[in-house]
């Protein structure tokens, strides 16, 4: 809150513009904005559906659609460190094992970063060879914020599906957590009391958890590409809306300038900014959006970023709060 009022002071003149021309925007914009935020929690439901398949009870869509909109209303609250809690409790809640439903999650995580990279990669690519003015310019940042997510993803991926990977970083985290300052930081940050709880224990558990369900859904091939491309449409829904601001704020009709590369670039922006450390990411991807789509788009950047926020946090929060309310934490349906 305190960065929002600092920003708001210190950029009032570019965000009172940016508010002026989201006024005029006619309906339809933010209509169809706000389809594309529904449409990728219904993507979001398909895919927590597609997880759940190989249980003894899958979840339905409706259920699924619900949990993601449940971990929307944990993101914000919390700024994205209870939105895992959240949906390993909320598809728990539905006849599925704690430990399962903590693997689902974990997987779900590394699936969700290999879908942002793939689109980011491919954003960059297409960008750079097209020629785009502020790709180049920062082409040498862009590629490091590239290789940073490559080599997170690359590593996320080894631990889910490897257990001789899974074994040496239980090892390596055995070692380091043996001085005692970084213990003491682990545990902080785990919740873990240092009296009372085994940090190396927790960390190890946490591996190996995540290596047992990278290994399970690893047999299953084609769920794992489903659920990749299902990210991935999933992500762009949510691009879009870059893409029709810009289209939106311009009187030429051009496709690929005003709607094709602003959501080629916010998926650039995406992929930088979730590897760039803030809670949920809060004012990284701004950082980024200004950098790509100010020299292109002018003050039409901020706009981008607000309208961006907005319908992909803002509204799933409020839609989310509808499901947390709603939501009766002692009911769990009945099956035989």
């Amino acid at each position: 809150m305190i960065a929002l009022v600092i920003v708001y002071f210190w950029k009032n003149d570019v965000i009172t513009a940016a508010f002026r021309e989201i006024r005029s925007f006619p309906v339809g914009v933010s209509l169809l904005s706000l389809t594309a935020t529904v449409l990728h929690f219904v993507v979001e439901g398909f895919i927590i559906h597609n997880m759940t398949m190989y249980e003894e009870r899958q979840m339905t869509w409706w259920e699924s659609f619900r949990c993601g909109l449940y971990c929307a209303f944990y993101k914000l609250i919390s700024l994205g460190s209870l939105s895992g809690i959240a949906e390993m409790y909320y598809i728990s809640k539905h006849d599925i094992d704690a430990g399962r439903a903590s693997g689902i999650t974990l997987v779900q995580y590394v699936y969700q970063k290999l879908g942002i990279t793939i689109l980011g990669v491919l954003g960059f690519i297409s960008l750079y060879i097209s020629g785009v003015s502020t790709v180049r310019e920062y082409a040498g940042w862009v590629f490091l914020g590239t290789l940073v997510a490559v080599f997170i993803i690359t590593l996320l991926t080894l631990i889910s599906v490897s257990k001789k990977v899974a074994d040496l970083l239980a090892f390596i985290a055995g070692k380091l957590l043996k001085i005692r300052f970084i213990e003491k930081i682990a545990s902080k940050l785990l919740g873990v009391d240092e009296k009372e709880g085994d940090v190396t224990k927790e960390i190890t558990d946490k591996i190996y958890t995540f290596n047992d369900a990278g290994l399970y859904f690893w047999e299953h091939k084609d769920l794992c590409l489903r659920v990749t491309l299902l990210k991935m449409l999933k992500m762009s829904l949510w691009y879009s809306i870059a893409g029709i601001t810009v289209y939106s704020s311009k009187s030429i009709a051009d496709p690929i300038t005003y709607f094709l590369i602003p959501m080629l670039l916010m998926a650039v922006a995406n992929m930088i900014g979730t590897v760039m450390v803030a809670p949920a990411g809060a004012g990284t991807i701004e950082f980024v959006v200004a950098l790509l789509f100010t020299p292109l788009y002018g003050s039409t950047s901020a706009t981008v970023a607000i309208f961006y926020r907005f319908f992909s946090l803002v509204v799933p929060f409020v839609l989310g709060s509808v499901v947390f309310a709603t939501d009766n934490p002692a009911s769990k349906p009945d099956h035989d």
